[in-house]
């Protein structure tokens, strides 16, 4: 993966307003709410991703790819689908995601009707992204993976 896509990519997911990180280690799972963050540093091959609460030291030589993921099989039934961008390692296993904010949940992380609102920077990462080293569109259901070359397709069906 190409390391200045990846920088610029690290960078503009923590500007999005609700971004959620998310380390899942099989048998723990971290969830860190993009609050109050401080510039990643870059160096030696690791980001160091921070806020004034917590941070992340990502080796960024094992990312291989990034994958920005509509699923919708998730085991959420308050919300139908989950928006997300995914660090992945060269084996296939995940890094690192990051969360959009859900347009099933309100402020208050609460289920709520539908808001359309909330998919625009889901939508601009994938039109800006996809295309750039690493980068695919996918679609993860309960019949498996899909993916995407057409960003503005991909996009266009998430409504």
């Amino acid at each position: 993966m190409d390391s200045g896509v990846l920088e610029r990519l690290i960078g503009d997911l923590l500007g999005v307003e609700g971004m959620l990180l998310v380390i899942d280690s099989g048998g723990a799972v971290s969830e860190m709410h993009a609050r109050d963050m401080r510039p990643t540093e870059f160096g030696g091959g690791w980001a160091t991703i921070e806020s004034q609460d917590w941070h992340v030291h990502l080796d960024t030589r094992r990312v291989a790819g990034v994958q920005f993921v509509v699923n919708s099989d998730h085991g959420h039934d308050a919300m139908p689908k989950l928006f997300y961008a995914r660090l992945s390692g060269a084996d296939g296993g995940t890094l690192l995601r990051f969360y959009f904010p859900n347009p099933w949940l309100d402020d208050d992380e609460k289920p709520t009707a539908f808001q359309p609102e909330r998919l625009d920077a889901f939508k601009d990462f994938c039109r800006r992204y996809a295309g750039a080293d690493g980068v695919a569109l996918a679609a993860r259901s309960s019949e498996g993976d899909a993916y995407y070359d057409d960003a503005d397709a991909y996009c266009g069906a998430l409504g």
